[in-house]
């Protein structure tokens, strides 16, 4: 019998994705693992870097006095609450912190290296003279400074001389507290190298850290989009 000429079998100088019948690249499971943790960074660095900047409105609102709580409404607890600057200072270490975290997770180091270089500056200009008191006002040269004696009190019969003394004991350390003038509230120091570090350290622990933990997220974001046609040895190459 003789054959067809025309006649072709089926598929045969068709391409491979036609004849198979499926729209689906080829599976690769080392491009899944490198796919889901590039995605798992990308869903995590994002969210880091929001609380960044969160925490850094709030540092600024709270270095301003927003929401402080007067001295006198504290009552004998004032002395054990630290001051607003000092919290802010606390909330403006925990900004960076996430800063550095968000720059470790993100795959784009010029994006995660920006945010770092938003968050780090101080809260505060740097003021060599905070908190020192100022020194006396010169005597001039060849003159003597004139002492002051306070005059003599004199006692009468049945006067303590010991009696102030006693009533502050007896009224116990809470009015001795009061007595004393409340020192000015003064910005905390700027962080130093250890800090710094610490904070580096914890960043880069916090960033990796979430990103591992989200990589369940990631690997069947991985597996959605290479059902759906994408070739995994793609994502995260096209620069």
């Amino acid at each position: 019998m003789a054959r067809n000429p025309l006649w072709k079998k089926p598929g045969t100088e068709r391409p491979e994705i036609w004849a198979s019948g499926g729209q689906r690249p080829s599976f690769d499971l080392r491009a899944l693992g490198r796919v889901g943790l590039h995605l798992s960074r990308e869903g995590v660095a994002p969210i880091h870097a929001w609380a960044a900047r969160k925490l850094q409105r709030m540092a600024v609102d709270v270095k301003d006095g927003r929401g402080r709580v007067p001295a006198e409404r504290l009552g004998p607890v004032e002395r054990f609450v630290p001051s607003h600057l000092r919290v802010a200072g606390w909330i403006k270490g925990l900004a960076v912190t996430l800063s550095h975290a968000s720059a470790n997770a993100d795959p784009d180091t010029a994006r995660g290296n920006a945010l770092v270089a938003e968050i780090a500056p101080y809260l505060w200009d740097p003021a060599p003279n905070a908190g020192r008191v100022p020194p006396p006002d010169p005597v001039p040269h060849g003159e003597v400074a004139p002492v002051v004696l306070p005059e003599p009190q004199i006692l009468q019969p049945g006067d303590d001389p010991l009696a102030s003394i006693r009533d502050e004991i007896a009224a116990g350390p809470d009015r001795a507290e009061t007595r004393r003038p409340r020192m000015p509230d003064v910005p905390p120091a700027p962080p130093g190298p250890v800090a710094e570090g610490v904070m580096q350290v914890a960043g880069y622990l916090i960033g990796w850290g979430s990103a591992i933990l989200a990589l369940p997220y990631g690997t069947a974001r991985a597996i959605w989009l290479w059902g759906n046609g994408r070739d995994l040895r793609t994502i995260g190459r096209e620069e």
